[in-house]
């Protein structure tokens, strides 16, 4: 069909020839486009899943560290009564 299409085109000369090349041009950067916006969207999925895994990592150091805090802070009282 697209073949067609060109030959017709090519029937009017120079113009139906330029204007095949504007269409195909059009197409193409219309199709490295949507590639490159596919590949974005990509990278930003992967980042964002590597900051959410990174997240939970130092939400649990986090949560270590509290729970060491107060066990060090529950000696120290126990200490300090005796």
């Amino acid at each position: 069909m697209e073949l067609e299409f060109l030959n017709a085109l090519g029937k009017y000369g120079p113009l139906g020839l330029w204007t095949a090349s504007l269409l195909w041009t059009t197409h193409r950067m219309s199709r490295d486009r949507k590639e490159k916006e596919r590949d974005t969207n990509k990278a930003i999925q992967y980042h964002q899943e590597q900051i959410v895994e990174r997240l939970i990592e130092q939400e649990h150091m986090i949560e270590r560290a509290l729970e060491k805090l107060n066990e060090g802070l529950s000696e120290l009282r126990l200490r300090a009564r005796k």
